[in-house]
């Protein structure tokens, strides 16, 4: 991922050029119910692979690489939430295990959720994943 990122940089066109890294803030989304009332309820995690976690510190790993090497500065950093709203514990758990290769929703949250939609039929249902987006412009070369 170093190399991504330094060949990358190489490609920028000065003086407008940069690097956007967007990916997951957290390895863990969070599985939660929003109640007619406004409040939140959390259901659950999922549960993730450990492929999953080390893919996430590989590439903070790189980035805190080509800052260090003084390839890339860091201009700019947010986190946002990214909402997906399943009609029902069953979708949610078929979406993750469609789309998703090393995360997964496990029986005890997808009872769970499954339970608590039917105690509040006007609740609603949603997986919540941080995301984090990151400018990176090349540093000045020497």
């Amino acid at each position: 991922m170093v190399d991504a990122l330094s060949r990358a940089r190489r490609w920028l066109k000065a003086p407008s050029g940069r690097i956007i890294d967007l990916r997951p803030a957290h390895v863990v989304p969070d599985v939660e119910l929003g109640l007619p009332d406004g409040s939140i309820a959390h259901v659950g995690g999922l549960l993730v692979d450990d492929e999953r976690r080390q893919r996430h510190l590989a590439a903070d790993l790189a980035v805190l690489t080509v800052v260090r090497r003084r390839l890339l500065s860091v201009t700019g950093e947010q986190e946002f939430s990214f909402y997906r709203y399943p009609d029902s514990a069953d979708e949610l758990r078929d979406y993750i295990a469609t789309k998703w290769q090393h995360t997964h929703l496990d029986a005890v949250t997808h009872r769970r959720a499954g339970e608590m939609m039917r105690a509040d039929p006007d609740a609603r249902l949603w997986l919540r994943e941080q995301v984090a987006i990151r400018t990176l412009l090349p540093e000045a070369r020497s």
